[in-house]
């Protein structure tokens, strides 16, 4: 008779388990309906719905519910274009999804039907399979396996890679200090998770070395996993104001005290850009946003409310794209070939030369020199 084992990682599994759940039905009922939130507790359903699989295994629960067993392997395939877009969501408030983001979810459909095959075995076959797995001299670990793991950790090491480049070029951008603080926080976040698809990328390295899986290298990873969600749930709860305007994307409380209705914010977000783009008051090196509060006879703090909310961005963000368009426009133009494009720089409203080449080659992609040749080229 097949008996269920509880042991020391049992519990850590079942704990990690609770603390997912916990997590995921405090976010869904509370806090702001913004975009990070839904990515956020897709991520962490996806981590615990693995923990419950370990659980099933580590335990032996397979024997009594075998058709349970790695239902959530090919959602993994997902972790990673949820964490991107989940990074950038809290980057851009104005993120819209397209149909072609769609095709993010292509290997999750592969793995799926990869997988088919084992979910219509019947109950006793699957047991047998992973019975095996749990034996100590493992299970065999076949070439589609093998393809399988190596192709779902490289993806997320992948996804993971990129939005942790997207973090480190927007902190090299002109960000306030707020800001940079946030994606400071964001990029750390980032970094342990590339660290735990590198921990995940040796052990299958060694499974392939060994040529079985080896129960027992299970419980670093799912260790990582529940170390994970705690981190999350601890950080919510004794730094709530940290984990909802970093992790959620929210706004400032202060903010939220505010009696502006949305027609409001929009309306003075046309006032702004409408006195940004006829007076043209980014020209000025010195301009600021005591400056700017003056000229349009608005509190600074709500013009910072407008920008954030209305377009997620800093001032100095908002002020630097105007200058950086000007700049563009400038290089192109014949009436400027005289002059160099430092000197275009400063005249546009620039005054410091690495903050110019840090803020165009943030929006373009491209340094000034590399952007005037192509312009050349195709004039």
């Amino acid at each position: 008779m097949e008996h269920i084992t509880l042991d020391i990682w049992s519990a850590l599994l079942v704990f990690g388990l609770l603390q997912g759940l916990f997590l995921s039905i405090v976010l869904i009922t509370g806090f702001t309906n913004k975009k990070p939130k839904y990515f956020l507790i897709s991520l962490i359903v996806i981590v615990s719905l693995n923990l419950f699989n370990y659980l099933i295994i580590i335990s032996e629960l397979y024997a009594k519910v075998p058709h349970l067993s790695y239902l959530s392997l090919p959602l993994l395939f997902l972790i990673g274009p949820f964490f991107l877009y989940y990074i950038r969501s809290i980057i851009d408030p104005r993120l819209r999804l397209k149909l072609s983001d769609l095709l993010h979810a292509l290997l999750f459909l592969l793995a799926v039907v990869f997988m088919l095959p084992f979910f219509m075995l019947p109950g006793d076959i699957k047991i047998e399979l992973l019975r095996a797995q749990i034996h100590p001299e493992g299970q065999t670990f076949d070439l589609g396996t093998q393809i399988l793991t190596l192709a779902q950790i490289v993806q997320s090491f992948i996804y993971v890679a990129v939005s942790l480049r997207i973090l480190s070029r927007k902190i090299a951008g002109n960000v306030d200090r707020a800001q940079e603080n946030k994606l400071r926080w964001m990029k750390k976040f980032a970094i342990g998770f590339l660290a735990f698809w590198l921990v995940d990328f040796l052990a299958a390295l060694w499974y392939l070395q060994k040529g079985f899986i080896d129960i027992r290298v299970y419980y670093l990873t799912m260790f990582c996993c529940a170390l994970a969600i705690n981190f999350l749930v601890i950080l919510a709860i004794t730094n709530n104001r940290t984990f909802k305007e970093v992790f959620l994307g929210m706004t400032r409380m202060r903010y939220k005290s505010s009696n502006l209705l949305q027609s409001d914010l929009k309306r003075h977000l046309s006032e702004i850009i409408a006195h940004m783009e006829d007076e043209k008051p980014y020209l000025d090196h010195e301009l600021s946003l005591s400056k700017l509060s003056k000229d349009l006879d608005k509190p600074k703090y709500l013009i910072s409310q407008v920008l954030n909310v209305e377009l997620g961005k800093s001032f100095y963000e908002f002020l630097s794209e105007y200058r950086y368009e000007e700049v563009k426009s400038r290089l192109t133009n014949p009436q400027y070939r005289n002059l160099t494009i430092l000197a275009i720089a400063y005249d546009s409203g620039f005054s410091n030369k690495n903050t110019f080449n840090k803020v165009f080659k943030k929006l373009s992609g491209t340094t000034p020199t590399e952007f005037l040749k192509s312009t050349s080229k195709s004039a």
